[in-house]
C-alpha cells in the first residue's frame, strides 16, 4: 500500500508493483488491469485523489472522456514519479554521475550510472549522450 508517508520511496513502490505484475502476469490481461489494481493500493488523504484523477480519464468512468495512453504502465509510472518523487533528488544525485568514472568494465560502469539514475531520472537523449561520453569509442 502507498501512502507517500516518510519511509515509503514512490520508485521503490512502482517497481515492487512491476516485479509483482512480472511473477503474476497470468492475473492481468492488460496493462490497464495492472494499472487498475496499483491505482487500488494507493491510499490516503495525499494519494487517493491522483489515483481517481488518473483512473477515471483512463477508463471513460463516470462520464469522463477517455484519455488515449493512459492504459500503459510507463504513463502511470511516470506521473506518480512527478507528483510523488522529492524534486531535490535529481539535483543531488546528477553530480554523482557526473563523477562516475570508468574504469574497463563496461558492465559495471553501466549498473552504477543506471542505479543513480533511479534517482536523477536523466531520459533519452540526455542518458544517451552521458554514458557515450564517458564511454571510450571501442566499449561502444
Amino acid at each position: 500500500m502507498f501512502r507517500n508517508e516518510k519511509h515509503q520511496d514512490i520508485g521503490m513502490w512502482l517497481l515492487a508493483c512491476t516485479d509483482y505484475f512480472g511473477r503474476k502476469s497470468w492475473q492481468w490481461e492488460n496493462e490497464a488491469e495492472r494499472i487498475r489494481y496499483a491505482i487500488s493500493r494507493m491510499d490516503g488523504k495525499e494519494v487517493a485523489p491522483f489515483a481517481l484523477t488518473y483512473r477515471r480519464p483512463m477508463t471513460g468512468e463516470i462520464g469522463y472522456t477517455r484519455q488515449e495512453g493512459y492504459e500503459f504502465w510507463h504513463v502511470v509510472a511516470e506521473q506518480a514519479l512527478r507528483r510523488f518523487r522529492p524534486t531535490h533528488d535529481a539535483q543531488k544525485y546528477l553530480p554523482e554521475m557526473r563523477s562516475v568514472k570508468y574504469r574497463c568494465d563496461v558492465a559495471k560502469f553501466l549498473i552504477e550510472m543506471e542505479n543513480l539514475n533511479i534517482h536523477a531520472r536523466v531520459t533519452w537523449i540526455a542518458w544517451r549522450k552521458m554514458i557515450e561520453d564517458k564511454l571510450p569509442v571501442e566499449a561502444l
